[in-house]
This record gives C-alpha cells, sequence and structure tokens, in this order.
C-alpha cells in the first residue's frame, strides 16, 4: 500500500469514530471580519444567483481533447496552438486546462468543507463524485472496447492477467498506473495507451485527503491558520524528502493550483472582482518569463481569470439548464480519441477532434445521466438527513 492508501485508510476510520462516538458536526468559526472593502469583492459576486463553472469545465474538458489529439496523431513535431507560442514550462492546451480543474476544485471542495466540516460526510461526497464514474469507464474499456477492438482473440484477451490488472490497479488511484491493454490500440500512432488522461484523478484524490486532513487538524478554520498550513506546505516543496501522497513534480504543480483555489474561496470577502484586472497577473508573467516568477504569477492570473469568468458574465447562465458531463467527456476523451484514430486512414489533430469531441460529449451525457446524477442522489439524502 502507498502513503495515499494509509492516510485514506487512517481519515475512513477516524470518520467511523467519530460516527459512533455521536459528535455533532462543529461549525466552522468565522473570523474575525476585515474592513468593509470599497471594492467589489469576489465574495459579492458569488452572492448573485448562478455561476458559469459548467460551461467553464466542459470548456475545459474540450480543451483536452484537442490537445491530446496533437500527440494520438502521431504526425513528428505537432503542436497545437498554445505550444506554438513558445511559452515553455510544458504550457498547452490540455496543461492549462488541467490546472483550471484543479483550480476550480480546491475552491469548490473548500468551500464545501467550511459549510460542512464532517469527516464521513466529506469522504462520501467525494467519493460519490469522482469513483462510480470512473470505475464504469474503467469497466466499459475493459471488458467492451478491450474486447472489441484487440489484437488478441477473445478469450485469450479475456483470461490474460494484463486485463483484470488495468481494471484492479487503475481502480487503487495507485501512482503506478497501467496504461495498457493486451493488443489494443498497439497499431495506433500512440500505440498501446488506453487512457492517457486518468493520471490526473490519481492526483484528485490525493489533494482530497490532503484537504481533509487540513481541515481534521483545523487548519481551514481561519484565515491565520490556512496561511501557516500553506506555507508549510510550501515549504515542504523545498525539503529533500517529497511531500507525502505527491511524489511527482507534476503531482505538486497541480497540487498548487488546487491550493491556490482553496485560497481564492478563503479570503473571497477579500478578493477584488472586476474584468479589468484579469489581465495584469498575465501582464506581470510575460515580463517575468524565464525566471521563477512567472509560474506563481501565471497561476495566479489563471486562477484569477477562471473565478471572474465563474461570477462574472451573466449572459452565458442558460448553459446551467445542461448537465454536467465534463467529468464524463474527460474521462472518456481518450480512448474515443484513440478509437477515431484507428478508423482513421489518415488521423491528423483537426480530424480526430471534431469527430472524437462530439463523441466525448455524448458519452459526458451518458455517464451523466446514467451513473453520476443517480448517485449524487445520496449525497443530497444525507445531507437532508444531517442532524440541526
Amino acid at each position: 500500500m502507498q502513503d495515499f492508501h494509509w492516510l485514506l485508510l487512517g481519515l475512513v476510520v477516524v470518520a467511523l469514530v467519530q460516527r459512533w462516538r455521536g459528535s455533532p458536526v462543529a461549525p466552522v468559526p468565522a473570523d474575525a471580519p476585515f474592513a468593509q472593502p470599497r471594492w467589489r469583492t469576489l465574495e459579492q459576486a458569488m452572492a448573485a444567483k448562478g455561476d458559469n463553472l459548467l460551461l467553464l469545465r466542459l470548456i475545459a474538458a474540450s480543451a483536452v481533447i484537442y490537445g491530446h489529439s496533437y500527440a494520438i496523431c502521431g504526425i513528428g513535431g505537432a503542436m497545437d496552438h498554445i505550444s506554438r507560442l513558445g511559452i515553455g514550462y510544458g504550457l498547452y492546451s490540455g496543461t492549462i486546462a488541467v490546472q483550471v480543474f484543479f483550480a476550480i476544485s480546491g475552491f469548490l471542495v473548500t468551500g464545501a468543507w467550511l459549510r460542512r466540516p464532517d469527516l464521513a460526510f466529506f469522504l462520501r461526497s467525494r467519493a460519490l463524485r469522482i469513483v462510480p464514474a470512473y470505475l464504469a469507464c474503467l469497466l466499459v474499456t475493459t471488458l467492451v472496447v478491450g474486447t472489441a477492438v484487440t489484437e488478441l482473440p477473445r478469450a485469450e484477451y479475456l483470461v490474460a492477467p494484463e486485463t483484470w490488472r488495468y481494471i484492479w490497479k487503475n481502480a487503487t488511484f495507485a501512482t503506478d498506473m497501467q496504461w495498457t491493454l493486451p493488443g489494443v490500440f498497439a497499431g495506433n500512432p500512440l500505440p498501446n495507451t488506453v487512457n492517457g488522461s486518468l493520471w490526473t484523478l490519481v492526483v484528485e484524490l490525493r489533494v482530497y485527503v490532503w484537504l481533509a486532513l487540513l481541515g481534521v487538524l483545523g487548519l481551514l478554520d481561519t484565515r491565520e491558520r490556512f496561511v501557516y498550513a500553506a506555507a508549510l506546505l510550501t515549504a515542504a516543496l523545498y525539503a529533500p524528502f517529497p511531500l507525502p501522497m505527491m511524489p511527482i513534480d507534476e503531482f505538486l504543480r497541480l497540487g498548487a493550483f488546487f491550493l491556490a483555489g482553496s485560497a481564492f474561496y478563503r479570503f473571497r470577502d477579500i478578493v477584488p472582482f472586476h474584468g479589468a484586472l484579469v489581465p495584469l497577473p498575465f501582464a506581470a508573467a510575460a515580463l517575468a518569463h524565464g525566471s521563477d516568477g512567472f509560474l506563481p504569477l501565471y497561476g495566479l492570473g489563471l486562477c484569477y481569470a477562471v473565478f471572474w469568468f465563474a461570477y462574472g458574465p451573466r449572459f452565458l447562465l442558460g448553459f446551467n439548464r445542461f448537465g454536467d458531463y465534463s467529468y464524463g467527456v474527460y474521462l472518456w476523451g481518450f480512448p474515443i480519441q484513440q478509437l477515431v484514430a484507428a478508423a482513421l486512414p489518415v488521423p491528423t489533430p483537426t480530424r480526430i477532434t471534431l469527430i472524437a469531441l462530439p463523441l466525448a460529449v455524448a458519452a459526458g451525457a451518458l455517464s451523466w445521466h446514467g451513473v453520476e446524477k443517480p448517485l449524487l442522489r445520496f449525497k443530497r439524502r444525507a445531507a437532508a438527513n444531517a442532524p440541526g
């Protein structure tokens, strides 16, 4: 077992003990209020009915598909439009989209904990949101897609240990994920990789556990404690040993965006909210390009732009009548792109994107209406039955 599994098990035990003892859920104490700012704040913008987060997440999931098309097509030197800008630092449409996901997640999940600091409810809610659709994707990819497209005889494919290891290994959210299924996509321009998007869910579960740890320790209760906790986590990045549960640099970068989103929520009552402020951090990042200051300034700009888009433009709210398809689009985008690449005589990035994107949206709709939305009713039922 990895450190993530031990820490998650420990949190589950703590949650069970709390329930057994019948300890009530204590509300998070309010901070001493700051002097009322003279500017409009993010909190005031959030008070208006509705937001654009569903649309923003769907755009981000679509950007991941667009970015992955350049790797999946197998054309040497093919780069998406953002890569061509030469920004560097590993930035392309896919990485930026995932950073958007993590900033939003940190913002929303922190708010969920502060509204109801109940460990058992928190763990159950996060599991219901992430795990069922993920397991459905693993099972259908292995038993339906894999069986249909494998180059091996079906009977041989179904008895191969690697086939069942793909489900079990990836279902544990371990860092050493399995990317291949026997004979599946073996002849593709990007051979053998079944779903290259799933690794970010490993990070997602880990930052949830980190947030739960901070919450149980009371480090989210006040702004002062939050700043101390954030400073300690940041300092740990420079320690000679890896941060628990976050052993890979890519994990740490995404964890930083999650932490930034969490900070935006914690300080929402003093964060100024105005569209004219959106370009300022990006301008500072451009001036700092090539230095250590670029990534923090870029990250600040991206997070601010995310929350301005979420709570600023009101004319986009009509999109909310649709379901939350973004998670399913993200889960199914990569294998659908691989299927499209296998079917096309000349798989170019544009062709892969134009064909795979609507198919992924359809898969996302099926995932939402068939798996995610029905199971989220258990979360709402638990919230409705909560004492107080």
